[in-house]
């Protein structure tokens, strides 16, 4: 069996830096997992770059795929990167065999992150500030759901202001049907409950994992063992 390429979407405020642990597991399976970093997300201070958004994100994605040389390719998104995800498997089905969700948001066209979870505007309020009203700061670890600890310490001191264009765009696709559809939610993060169960409703196989938001690192393991179940099925 030909294992797919994969390529690993982040969250708002990560960065490619933040699939190490998993890439690292990944490759016991054999998989080849690539981990960009999306536009505006590397850097401490984003000057010029208030236009970076969904739409910009989607590109940089669609940018990588043809530098695979593979046919085969799987999108991973977590958070605020299923969106990312998505939005690349529709535009590219001859491509993307299979788009896995961690813990994500799903959207249809027309719609945007602002738009269908309004109560996002509140929650990311005290994020944004009068100096930089354009991007939402990076929360806390108790924000993220992450244990104190000294690799949590690591992951906090990484983030990086998120674009709030990012939660504005509105998606140009809709959620693809052409290819592999999973959602793997995160048990300990109740945000996500009702888009798993839409998820199911539309189709897509959805399974659990009992860990946080975070999971992506905190239990790289068991969630490279969800994806090799999946992408090898």
């Amino acid at each position: 069996m030909t294992l797919p390429s994969i390529i690993l979407i982040h969250g708002a405020w990560l960065g490619g830096w933040c699939w190490r642990p998993l890439q690292a597991e990944l490759m016991r399976f054999g998989f080849e997992p690539h981990a960009p970093t999306l536009t505006a997300l590397a850097e401490r201070r984003h000057l010029g770059t208030a236009n970076i958004g969904l739409a910009e994100h989607v590109a940089d994605i669609l940018e990588t795929l043809p530098f695979l040389d593979n046919e085969n390719i799987a999108l991973i998104g977590h958070s605020y990167g299923a969106v990312v995800a998505a939005e690349v498997a529709a535009a590219r089905p001859d491509l993307v065999s299979h788009l896995v969700v961690l813990d994500g948001f799903m959207l249809q066209r027309g719609q945007s992150l602002f738009g269908k979870h309004r109560e996002l505007r509140d929650v990311f309020g005290s994020l944004i500030t009068g100096e930089a009203p354009e991007y939402i700061q990076p929360p806390d670890s108790t924000f993220l759901g992450l244990p104190e600890t000294a690799d949590t310490r690591k992951i906090v001191e990484r983030l990086r202001p998120m674009p709030l264009k990012g939660f504005a765009d509105i998606a140009q696709y809709d959620a693809p049907v052409h290819c592999g559809r999973d959602y793997v939610r995160f048990t300990e993060f109740p945000f996500f409950e009702t888009t798993a169960a839409e998820a199911a409703a539309e189709g897509w196989r959805v399974s659990e994992i009992e860990a946080g938001h975070m999971a992506i690192t905190t239990h790289a393991e068991a969630v490279a063992a969800r994806l090799n179940e999946i992408l090898t099925r």
